[in-house]
């Protein structure tokens, strides 16, 4: 599979978020600013240094696309990685209802009162505090777009999709800059596609890289992590309460559909790989790959994020094959299910750890 530069057989590469390090989080200095790098030496120092850590976990490790790990400010929990986007864009009041949506219901959702245009950087900060602590290619992921618009409290546009444009048009400029100064991979995290997938989703993805040339995109589709739970729609169960809260639904509920949710409208995207979870939810949700004659290359999550276990690295292989039965190996990429935020940053290395020696199990396999 195609990296950067070079053609690896199954590279290895985390999803989404990654533990601050324990000295970051909560501290004075651990607030991005609002701004291109308007930083005081000490924030700048600090911010480089988390981010630094963040990359030598990785490089231990042995992946072989490194992330940003997603540092946004320690101040800032998983669910609230969302307000980094909405303070970077004009047209936005960061005060707002909550808002029944998967996952992030227990949040605010800011109101759109204006057009909405791009501020300032969302991400170029992430992109040199990476590139100066390694060599390797370099991946950074963004909120997906469908999530910041679903998650907003629209009192300006008259249709959702014009909302989605206007925020596609804004990751667009952030691409574009990105792209001159050199990033590997572009990742977009969304968590919405596996709910509803319509033609204005596939129209906003396309807006966002028209033009962008030098780098690969790719699309996690997320099946859920706020707080360590899986993904969920809420149902009648949870209409007693004030908002939409975490998991609250009937025991008995289905899970959704999932993977064959977002085929075949998925195929329209353009994107360079797709990758979801595989390590959790076990094989079957590959069977969609198939059954739609999925061409491009597939990133598979084979590491359980939700779990505080760490999987030994023969269990990584043994899920590694079960993938390759779908996916041939010249396009097959591994990664963790979805962001390891939720654990500790020590089991969190070592799922890492496991994830690369699995790899390389059955690339010794393969003859690679």
């Amino acid at each position: 599979m195609r990296v950067g530069n070079d053609d690896i057989l199954l590279p290895t590469t985390m999803v989404g978020n990654y533990p601050n390090p324990r000295w970051y989080d909560g501290q004075a200095f651990s607030k991005l600013p609002a701004g291109n790098l308007v930083y005081d030496s000490v924030t700048r120092e600090a911010f480089e240094d988390a981010v630094l850590a963040l990359v030598h976990d990785q490089e231990v490790a042995g992946l072989d696309l490194i992330s940003d790990g997603r540092v946004h400010g320690g101040d800032s929990p998983y669910g609230q990685v969302i307000y980094h986007y909405y303070e970077r864009m004009r047209g936005y009041e960061l005060t707002g209802p909550q808002i029944g949506l998967p996952i992030y219901s227990t949040l605010y959702a800011p109101t759109v009162v204006g057009e909405v245009s791009r501020k300032t950087s969302f991400a170029m900060a992430n992109l040199q505090a990476v590139r100066k602590a390694t060599k390797k290619p370099v991946k950074i992921s963004y909120q997906g777009i469908h999530v910041l618009t679903a998650a907003s409290n629209n009192q300006h546009y008259k249709e959702t999709a014009d909302l989605a444009r206007a925020i596609a048009r804004c990751y667009n400029e952030d691409f574009k800059e990105l792209a001159d100064v050199g990033v590997d991979v572009i990742q977009l995290d969304e968590f919405l596609w596996p709910y509803e997938m319509d033609d204005w989703q596939v129209e906003v993805f396309n807006m966002a890289v028209e033009g962008v040339s030098g780098v690969q995109f790719w699309a996690h589709a997320c099946w859920g992590n706020y707080s360590g739970t899986p993904g969920y729609l809420p149902d009648d169960t949870a209409q007693e309460f004030d908002s939409y809260v975490l998991d609250r639904r009937a025991s008995d509920a289905p899970a959704p559909d999932r993977a064959r949710t977002i085929f075949p409208k998925v195929k329209d995207v353009k994107l360079d790989v797709l990758n979801y979870e595989v390590g959790r939810t076990g094989p079957d949700d590959l069977k969609p790959l198939a059954d739609n004659n999925w061409d491009k290359p597939f990133v598979a999550g084979v590491i359980d994020v939700k779990s505080t276990v760490t999987e030994t690295s023969a269990e990584v292989a043994d899920r590694i094959r079960q993938v390759l039965e779908y996916v041939p190996a010249e396009k097959l990429g591994l990664s963790t299910d979805c962001g390891l935020i939720n654990l500790p940053r020590q089991i969190s290395a070592n799922k890492l750890r496991a994830l690369a020696d699995g790899a390389a199990i059955v690339r010794a396999e393969l003859g690679g």
